[in-house]
């Protein structure tokens, strides 16, 4: 790949009114109109405190801060403020003169209205400041925004190169972690696809129907709140002036305060400023607040999926002593030797609901490394249970379960087609009566079989 040429950031040594006046992209548009187009070495090399790097390491420096500080919930929100600091603030801050002048602009022009009036006293000198003085709030205005608008859309890209970086280098790290964050309609659909093959199509349509109706009710629910919302910010945009009108000239006229031009310049333009401000820009806000919210909890989710620790009942004891010490063990030692891998399991009780009737009772074993224990049981007798009961997926149990070291887990999934188990068994090979009956007790398929009212024939 070849090496681009330096090509500096005329930013870095712009002047104020250049800065401002955004006179520093005019040599890169000036090169696009002779050249018709612009090629990747035209391009400005970005600032310092804007390559993604930086701004990468920085939230990054920032969210492994907060994870020390509040392991149980560290919030995303605050190691941005930190990474960005006070610019959000100071960025709001800048459209205060703004506002300023907007309401000051009307007031002015009432003023400069009197010049015109007949028998006016007011000098030609002073309607000619009141003009400049006009101009002169627009143009600051109109200057203030665009500068501002300019400000906030390059602090909005900082964060998204930030917050982009750090999801890049969490799905370097550990990309087996991604397959973990999926929709809940993505597992819902998996789990259904899997389950077709051993399950017939009348066993689960009705249940399949009923879940894909619940999810479809509640995203039709909460786009008909969105349109909703939408109509109603429509219809104040459309009418809000023209009420306001109406309501204020309804109460002028009941209780009989008289009605002059001024007093409509003013309204007007004073209307106008809040319906753009309130309206338009509230509603703008209030939904970009909530898709950053929604996003960020997503983003924090994700990160999170390495930095949390594991469940604390793994590394101590069941979830009915949580908080407490036994006395009867002993003090555990720290030195500086690591401890090695091993798992102690003395598990009294484990289910996955609190009043299910499958439960895991009584199973003491200790495993060390190099040994070889084998769970053997006929189906359903739990030995994928103990299992996920030992990795944690199994919430409700009582006793002490302690894993030493780092461990895997690595689950089989069957793979059948779709014919018969018989043909299934057979997979091309000829068929042995007696070779076939044994492999059918050797994995308790004779027990399936009789659970389902089936015989070797149906097979």
């Amino acid at each position: 790949m070849p090496i681009r040429p330096p090509n500096p950031n005329p930013l870095l040594n712009a002047s104020k009114c250049s800065r401002l006046f955004h006179q520093w992209v005019s040599p890169l548009v000036s090169k696009c109109r002779k050249q018709g187009t612009l090629d990747v070495n035209d391009l400005y090399e970005p600032l310092p405190d804007w390559e993604a790097a930086a701004l990468t390491d920085k939230l990054e420096a920032n969210w492994f801060a907060e994870i020390k500080r509040n392991s149980n919930k560290p919030s995303l929100i605050r190691a941005t403020l930190r990474t960005m600091r006070w610019k959000p603030f100071l960025l709001g801050l800048i459209f205060i003169p703004s506002e300023f002048f907007d309401i000051i602009q009307p007031l002015l022009l009432t003023f400069l209205m009197r010049f015109f009036e007949p028998c006016s006293t007011m000098p030609a000198w002073h309607a000619w400041l009141l003009t400049m003085s006009t101009i002169f709030i627009a143009f600051c205005s109109s200057v203030i925004v665009n500068y501002g608008i300019y400000l906030i859309s390059n602090l909005a890209l900082q964060m998204r190169v930030a917050y982009s970086g750090l999801i890049f280098r969490k799905a370097s790290i550990n990309i087996n972690n991604i397959l973990q964050v999926t929709d809940q309609r993505v597992k819902i659909m998996s789990e259904i696809i899997k389950s077709m093959r051993i399950v017939k199509i009348y066993c689960w349509e009705m249940a399949f129907d009923k879940k894909i109706r619940h999810i479809r009710r509640r995203e039709i629910i909460q786009y008909m709140c969105s349109l909703m919302f939408d109509c109603v910010q429509m219809l104040f945009s459309d009418t809000y002036i023209n009420v306001t009108f109406l309501m204020m000239y309804g109460t002028m006229w009941w209780f009989n305060i008289r009605f002059d031009i001024h007093f409509f310049a003013v309204a007007s333009c004073l209307l106008g400023h809040m319906k753009l401000s309130v309206v338009e820009y509230f509603n703008f806000g209030m939904k970009y607040l909530i898709h950053y919210m929604a996003a960020q909890k997503r983003i924090r989710t994700f990160l999170l999926l390495d930095e949390s620790e594991r469940d604390n009942r793994l590394l101590s004891r069941s979830h009915s002593e949580l908080g407490y010490i036994e006395q009867n063990e002993p003090p555990i030692v720290k030195n500086n030797q690591t401890q090695s891998p091993k798992v102690i399991c003395n598990l009294k009780r484990a289910q996955w609901e609190k009043n299910g009737s499958f439960c895991l009772k009584n199973i003491v074993f200790d495993a060390h490394p190099g040994d070889l224990i084998c769970i053997i049981g006929p189906v359903g007798a739990g030995k994928s249970s103990l299992l996920q009961t030992l990795t944690g997926e199994i919430a409700i149990f009582d006793g002490k379960v302690r894993m030493h070291g780092s461990f895997c887990y690595v689950p089989q999934e069957s793979w059948i087609f779709s014919s018969t188990i018989k043909t299934n068994i057979l997979f091309g090979k000829e068929y042995d009566r007696n070779l076939f009956h044994r492999v059918v007790q050797a994995t308790a398929l004779d027990t399936v079989c009789r659970i389902k009212y089936l015989t070797y024939v149906h097979l």
